[in-house]
């Protein structure tokens, strides 16, 4: 039996009985990971008033036995639907000691197609869309997440400096993703935490640029690059900004773009610093958004930078939580974000500078900080 997960089980009972629900059906496949270590796919986990069943398929029989020994599932066979486990869970009084009236149901993660399904078969269920009841639970973590992320930043930086010193002149973005991602996988990651994002001059100037081939790294004078390892089931999350050895040349040329690059890093890199320096518990996510956009803003580089300052990791790159203007949460003991400030000029490039942040009992620690700013 797992401990860990029996324990985030109960927690989520209770928010299931303070919501006033007597059923819950989890069919996001990280919540049911993170509620029962089962790591397989196309599986529901129903929260029964009585007890816990997991609804599955004969691919998954073994690897339930394996991950999970200790949550009872219904395994489905040929011919079968998942939402005949689902009755079957629910008139079994293991599960639930009676026909269940109100049923909670992942808003975010459940199709039209399934909500359909689910109100004509169970017309006696009234089915209630819920946002982020696990979500919740996900943002705190304990200390084997914490140490499975701090793996996972490891390998992120890694893989991150060996590409560094191996960049051959002729290099495109795309040569160099595909040398990142290889890199993060031979130094121990199980995968990458997303699609890496590497952009060169101007292109930098698109937050989410995907690689292209074309321009070369002997070309360029500058390079962003966005990436992550992801390591036992939890991610890392890093961006750096940096001058190609063209962008370092002593040419007119060169020399007004390596100007303009300090300029703009400095700004960004006192927006990041600013930010760090201010999280605490009990502080507000959208006053330490407020402290980076301010920063730049007073730069005069206000209009370039659009998206939030950092997101929650975890499980997924973009976990619950965050810090942005919107998001007005106290930050809190066990939470990890990302601090991420930006600033991206049309026509020129863009610079970004990204660390994983995690909040303590009294400040907080870089979990990257391995990594130096100018690396």
């Amino acid at each position: 039996m797992s401990e860990r997960e029996q324990l985030r089980r109960d927690r989520f009972i209770k928010t299931m009985e303070e919501s006033k629900l007597d059923g819950y059906l989890i069919v996001d496949p990280t919540n049911v990971s993170y509620l029962t270590g089962f790591n397989g796919e196309d599986s529901y986990l129903w929260f029964g008033d009585s007890g816990v069943c997991l609804l599955s398929d004969t691919r998954f029989d073994e690897q339930i036995k394996q991950e999970c020994p200790d949550v009872s599932a219904l395994i489905r066979h040929s011919g079968q639907s998942t939402l005949g486990l689902l009755d079957q869970a629910i008139l079994d009084k293991k599960y639930s000691s009676r026909p269940p009236k109100r049923v909670g149901i992942e808003a975010s993660a459940t199709t039209v197609a399934l909500m359909n399904s689910l109100t004509v078969k169970f017309e006696s269920v009234e089915f209630v869309p819920r946002s982020d009841d696990v979500e919740r639970l996900r943002e705190i973590k304990d200390a084997g997440e914490i140490q499975a992320i701090r793996e996972a930043i490891d390998v992120s930086i890694d893989a991150y400096l060996y590409l560094r010193q191996n960049t051959a002149s002729d290099a495109t973005e795309v040569d160099l993703r595909d040398e990142l991602e290889y890199r993060m996988r031979k130094l121990g990651g199980d995968d990458v935490s997303f699609p890496s994002i590497i952009a060169f001059d101007e292109r930098a100037a698109l937050p989410h640029a995907i690689p292209q081939r074309g321009r070369r790294w002997g070309e360029s004078y500058m390079c962003l690059i966005d990436w992550g390892a992801k390591k036992n089931g939890y991610v890392g999350d890093l961006t750096r900004s940096f001058l190609t050895d063209r962008g370092l040349e002593e040419t007119e040329q060169s020399r007004a773009y390596r100007a303009k690059f300090k300029e703009v890093f400095s700004v960004v890199k006192e927006a990041h610093d600013a930010a760090i320096a201010a999280m605490t518990p009990g502080v507000k996510c959208n006053a330490i958004d407020k402290i980076a956009r301010d920063t730049i803003a007073n730069a005069g580089y206000g209009d370039y930078f659009g998206h939030g300052l950092g997101h929650g990791i975890g499980r997924v790159v973009h976990d619950f939580g965050g810090l942005s203007p919107r998001h007005d949460a106290l930050l809190a003991p066990g939470m990890i974000l990302t601090v991420e400030p930006g600033i991206y000029l049309p026509d020129w490039g863009g610079i970004r500078l990204e660390d994983d942040v995690l909040v303590l009992e009294n400040g907080v620690e870089v979990l990257s900080s391995r990594l130096s700013a100018n690396a």
